[in-house]
Formats: C-alpha cells, sequence, structure tokens
C-alpha cells in the first residue's frame, strides 16, 4: 500500500510541473511564424516582389511587456492564418548585441535600428515598403484583447498605402 502512495504521489508531483511548465512559459516563441530579422534586404525584395507590407516588431529581450505582446496577441495572431498573404513579419531585438542585414544591404547593429525608425517606445510594430519606408503609423502595444483588430486595420492601411487592393477582411 505504501509504494501506491509513492506512486501517486510523484504522479501528482509530475503532473504539476508539466501543468506549471504549459502556463509559465511562452508558449508561442518559437520563431516559425514571427522569425527574427537576419536580412531586411532579402525580405525587401519579397515583399517588392509580392507588393506586401513588412511589418517588423521591434522588441527588447526580456522585456515583460514584448514577451506579453507576443504570446497573447501577435504570435496567435500569425498562428491562426488570418495574415498570410497579407504581411511579412519579422522581428527585431534592440537590445541584444546583433546585427542585421538592412535593406541596403549594410549590416546594423540592432540598436541603430531605434535611431533609424525613431523609436521611442517599446515593443512598437512598424510598417515598411520593400525598401524600408515607413507607410503608416507605428502600432504600439496595447489592450492584448483588441490588439488583433488594430494589427489587421494597420497591415490593411499599408496594402492600401502600396496601391495593394487586397484587404483583410474584419
Amino acid at each position: 500500500m505504501h509504494w501506491l502512495h509513492t506512486v501517486n504521489l510523484r504522479s501528482l508531483l509530475l503532473a504539476g510541473l508539466v501543468i506549471f511548465w504549459l502556463f509559465s512559459s511562452n508558449v508561442y516563441s518559437d520563431t516559425s511564424v514571427l522569425p527574427i530579422a537576419k536580412n531586411l534586404q532579402e525580405l525587401g525584395k519579397q515583399a517588392t516582389k509580392q507588393n506586401l507590407p513588412i511589418a517588423i516588431l521591434f522588441s527588447a529581450k526580456g522585456l515583460k511587456s514584448t514577451d506579453n505582446l507576443k504570446d497573447e496577441a501577435i504570435v496567435p495572431t500569425l498562428y491562426s492564418g488570418a495574415l498570410d498573404g497579407f504581411v511579412l513579419m519579422t522581428e527585431i531585438n534592440v537590445n541584444v548585441d546583433e546585427t542585421t542585414i538592412d535593406f541596403y544591404g549594410e549590416a546594423t547593429a540592432n540598436a541603430e535600428f531605434k535611431a533609424l525608425y525613431n523609436l521611442t517606445s517599446l515593443p512598437v510594430v512598424i510598417f515598411v515598403n520593400g525598401e524600408g519606408e515607413v507607410i503608416t503609423n507605428q502600432l504600439l502595444s496595447g489592450a492584448y484583447d483588441f490588439y488583433p483588430f488594430y494589427l489587421k486595420q494597420s497591415i490593411n492601411q499599408a496594402l492600401k498605402a502600396l496601391g495593394n487592393p487586397k484587404q483583410i477582411p474584419n
């Protein structure tokens, strides 16, 4: 009887650890739907060819509001497929000691993008054309429940700015 009590206790502890891991980790932190930018020049060529805007999430690694925005609003919207064929999306962490190839083919320190795009708040999404020119207003972090609506609205504005007649349905 004692061994049965030990097995049940171990099972409960294991189940508790699994549940804790599921709810405490960033479930959506995989980069398959929101890739970290490596080469904006190549992404720009793709965007120009498809006549799509590029949405760049400027974030700070370790910033809780970045993690929350991604996990609760952006990545679930990307996983849903609602944005497929309407936008190319990527992320740049501005507080890591890394470089990203910019739209001109130059290796640029990630921190420099804050000044290049006049970023005063993080996280923020900006919308650019294939040459890296801003084409709509910045989309700041906000209420996560409403963020997907505003993200789609901003993408539609960016599509319109490009002369692309496609629009994401509401």
